[in-house]
């Protein structure tokens, strides 16, 4: 057991003393909130939302009630399908975007903010800066 405690001292005075922060954070959540991107992704989910809802109350009027529920289905599978997709591209940039300004910032590994319990070199404003 003291091994183990010698070892992880030694590893964590290894990646601390390397004048360089070893660990970066970002915060997805205000990613999220703020970026550009996201926000433009948002936007389209939100807007196709809309119109499939406008639509679906027009078809309300000429159609029977199982139809419009099969309606309304594929509608709700467009809409995750979209989703999905809008995700996956921002996670692709976002993913893009940090690895880029880890090696700008010269970090060895970046954690998301809410998993970093203590320290780390908040990176999630250079990402932002990127994102725009």
């Amino acid at each position: 057991m003291r091994t183990v405690g010698a070892l992880a001292l030694v590893c964590a005075a290894f990646l601390v003393g390397c004048g360089r922060p070893a660990v970066g954070v970002v915060d997805t959540q205000r990613v999220l909130n703020e970026s550009v991107l996201a926000l433009s992704y948002q936007k389209q989910l939100n807007d196709r939302e809309k119109l499939l809802a406008a639509e679906l109350s027009i078809a309300a009027q000429r159609l029977d009630r199982r139809a419009l529920e099969q309606q309304r289905l594929a509608y709700l599978r467009e809409l995750q399908q979209l989703r999905a997709e809008l995700e996956e591209r921002l996670n692709r940039r976002l993913r893009e975007v940090v690895e880029e300004v880890a090696r700008r910032e010269r970090v060895r590994i970046v954690l998301v903010k809410s998993a970093a319990v203590v320290g780390g070199k908040d990176l999630t404003d250079q990402v932002l800066e990127k994102l725009r």
